[in-house]
């Protein structure tokens, strides 16, 4: 699975540390920018974004090893693994150093190669840099290893509750075949406002990714420790994430919290209204001119107002009562 764009090239990477291969699409000139996409997907979820950032830039949006047309991640990777799986990427295709967009765990991974590779990352658009709960990342990450990673659709029976989310009802391979009306479910429920079209291609990619096993990428981003990487990033940072995204308390930290975990000098937030997980697919223009706007200048990037972040970072994923805070910021005349 792919995008369905014409125009791009496309083509195998070649990973001397794995030794296995990348699948990318790549179109446009100028400097380099490179698309990381999410967990469960593949690149299909920047086919509206890439041809208008392509215009001043030339972009790369290749598939994660173990997600669409790329093979399996090997079963040894942990998540650094993930990430220099991308600087081999880069060392094949000849590209020095590069931009980075990502979405929710390609966030991550651009996190990590800031931090390890800072020689090779120039500018960076996280798009949903989520901050688990500490007690809930790692108590996600021991559930899901004992039962085995993302060999589960060969499990016969889960109780409810051996997963945190919704993956219990959606990993098992049934005899009726309901499990693949499930993926469509899952990503119905957390995406309702989007087009039947965006909810198709995302089942099709999460059944794509369970089809091929090796190493899951999510198994071993629980492990990873996003916290203490985020100081040391100093690359100019932008976080451009949709108004209804999930990143939010009481599971994720805000993406005010984790922008200021960053030690970058120029870190600016933009914030789209409506957009959810689906962000780059429903707004790509919106999108796709923050990305150009914010590559060409950064530092005169404006960005979305104080008192809007503010607004946004106050929702909750889930309702959270021990939270309740009242205020008052009316002015009055005495």
């Amino acid at each position: 699975m792919a995008t369905n764009l014409k125009q791009v090239k496309r083509g195998f990477a070649n990973l001397k540390r794995s030794g296995t291969q990348m699948y990318y699409e790549t179109m446009g000139q100028g400097s380099p920018v490179i698309f990381i996409h999410q967990c469960w997907w593949n690149n299909f979820e920047y086919e509206g974004v890439l041809p208008l950032v392509a215009k001043e830039h030339t972009v790369y949006s290749p598939d994660s090893l173990g997600f669409g047309f790329s093979p399996a991640a090997p079963g040894w990777f942990e998540f650094t693994d993930f990430t220099d799986s991308f600087v081999d990427f880069m060392d094949d295709l000849g590209i020095e150093k590069a931009s980075f967009v990502g979405q929710h765990s390609g966030s991550l991974v651009m996190a990590d190669l800031a931090s390890r590779y800072p020689e090779r990352v120039d500018k960076l658009i996280f798009g949903g840099l989520a901050i688990y709960d500490d007690e809930l990342r790692k108590a996600k990450a021991a559930r899901r290893d004992m039962i085995g990673g993302n060999r589960m659709p060969y499990t016969k029976s889960l109780r409810p509750g051996d997963l945190i989310g919704l993956e219990s009802g959606l990993l098992q391979r049934k005899e009726d075949g309901s499990h693949m009306v499930e993926f469509w479910l899952e990503q119905y429920r957390e995406n309702p406002d989007s087009k039947f079209e965006y909810i198709h291609r995302a089942a099709i990619a999460n059944l794509l990714h369970y089809d091929k096993g090796g190493r899951d990428m999510i198994n071993a981003l629980l492990t990873y420790d996003l916290e203490r990487v985020l100081p040391s990033i100093t690359q100019p940072s932008l976080q451009l994430v949709g108004d209804r995204d999930c990143v939010k308390p009481p599971l994720f930290k805000t993406i005010k919290e984790a922008a200021d975990m960053l030690s970058s000098k120029i870190n600016k937030i933009k914030i789209v209204e409506g957009g959810g997980i689906m962000l780059f697919l429903e707004y790509a223009f919106e999108c796709a001119e923050a990305i150009n706007d914010f590559l060409r200048d950064p530092e005169a990037y404006e960005g979305t107002d104080a008192r809007e972040v503010e607004r946004a970072m106050k929702e909750y994923l889930v309702p959270d009562f021990d939270q309740l805070k009242f205020e008052d910021k009316n002015v009055y005349v005495v």
